[in-house]
């Protein structure tokens, strides 16, 4: 599906290239033989002063154009309105401040765009605009790298983003803003409101569920990394929104990945991604990744190809690991997590040797940290 420029709204300002205004002059005096003949009757469809007429076909003139405008101007010359497109340099909507640089247009639905979507359930938020402004989208994302990864997504789909202030090259910035232009794009294409952006009552779209597998799993990732972790050998994500997480199952098992919900503590719901789909997640995921480079999961990507290539060793118990748990044990409390990657094993191996130690009565609960992960230490002598 592409998305044409004058399908985002009736507010869009554009500019457009030196070589198509000499063309639309050119026409201008080939048909109707001077500027003024031609906006006697133009002016039978729009108020616009002959002064501001005139001025806007100058070859000096900087500023951008009304898009309706020029389109009345190429339906009267016969000029095709795909042909504008192709020349349009910039835009933006009317009165906002930020703008599209070398747009890609017509624009693409990829799975980027989906991802976005998920972005914005996830850690992201509608801005109601000042005045007359419309609505937009806005992103907070604490990690550099993602945060940067967000402003590349936009790029791919839209083109460069030129904002009047480029706070978000700062890295003690947080929030990035979508602009109007392109958050209008983003209501419309997914029937989206105001209110369905909120993370307590978020649903995945309608339009989601019935794409192809890579817009799936670009959305599914995009909520991984705002709202999901690696734990050992699992893919979690905890929300508190119960409706938003049975969406997403749906969306796993449409994709081939066992899951299983299980209520969590402080009132969230865990979605588990089970370690048996972790290897055809991983592979869909750098199909994904070549195509679009922008669905980078970053550490959590690399996490989890750590925890593949754990699985995918040899299980060989080595009776030499209970002396070094015994060892790590006797410096810090441990989880069967942490213990796992200390000593680069599978969880279920760490998990084994701690319970071979608390049965030999070596080792014992130290601590329970949050989400009731119990941390491990050299049993205490009296």
């Amino acid at each position: 599906m592409d998305v044409d420029i004058w399908d985002l709204g009736s507010k869009i300002n554009i500019k457009i290239k030196r070589e198509f205004m000499e063309l639309i002059n050119f026409e201008i005096k080939r048909r109707y033989g001077s500027k003024p003949k031609f906006y006697k009757v133009f002016i039978e469809h729009s108020d616009v002063d002959f002064d501001v007429f005139r001025n806007r076909f100058k070859y000096a003139h900087k500023s951008f154009l009304d898009l309706h405008f020029m389109m009345n101007i190429c339906l009267m010359l016969d000029v095709p309105f795909h042909d504008l497109q192709n020349n349009i340099v910039a835009y933006k909507i009317s009165g906002g401040y930020n703008t599209i640089e070398n747009p890609i247009l017509p624009i693409k639905i990829t799975p980027i765009l989906d991802m976005l979507v998920a972005h914005t359930i996830g850690d992201g938020n509608v801005a109601k605009g000042r005045g007359n402004r419309e609505p937009y989208l806005s992103y907070r994302q604490y990690d550099q790298h993602y945060k940067l990864l967000y402003i590349k997504k936009i790029e791919s789909v839209f083109g460069r983003l030129n904002y009047r202030k480029e706070c978000y090259k700062d890295e003690t910035n947080t929030q990035v803003s979508f602009p109007a232009v392109i958050s209008a794009l983003i209501f419309k294409t997914y029937n989206l409101g105001l209110d369905d952006f909120k993370t307590e009552t978020a649903r995945i779209p309608k339009e989601i569920f019935d794409k192809d597998w890579k817009h799936k799993l670009a959305f599914l990732i995009g909520i991984i990394i705002d709202e999901g972790f690696i734990d050992s050998c699992l893919i979690v994500i905890r929300m508190k929104n119960f409706d938003f997480i049975k969406d997403l199952e749906v969306i796993c098992n449409s994709l081939g990945y066992e899951t299983t919900i299980r209520p969590d503590t402080h009132g969230l719901t865990g979605l588990y991604i089970l370690s048996r789909s972790l290897d055809k997640f991983y592979k869909h995921y750098l199909i994904l990744l070549n195509e679009h480079p922008e669905a980078d999961l970053g550490y959590k990507g690399k996490k989890l190809k750590e925890f593949i290539d754990r699985i995918d060793k040899p299980k060989i118990y080595l009776p030499g690991n209970k002396i070094k748990v015994l060892e790590l044990l006797s410096v810090e409390n441990l989880s069967v997590n942490e213990l796992a990657t200390k000593l680069s094993m599978t969880r279920q191996g760490a998990r084994y040797l701690v319970h071979k130690l608390v049965a030999e009565d070596k080792i014992e609960v130290k601590s329970i940290a949050k989400f009731d992960n119990w941390k491990y230490g050299v049993k205490s002598i009296c």
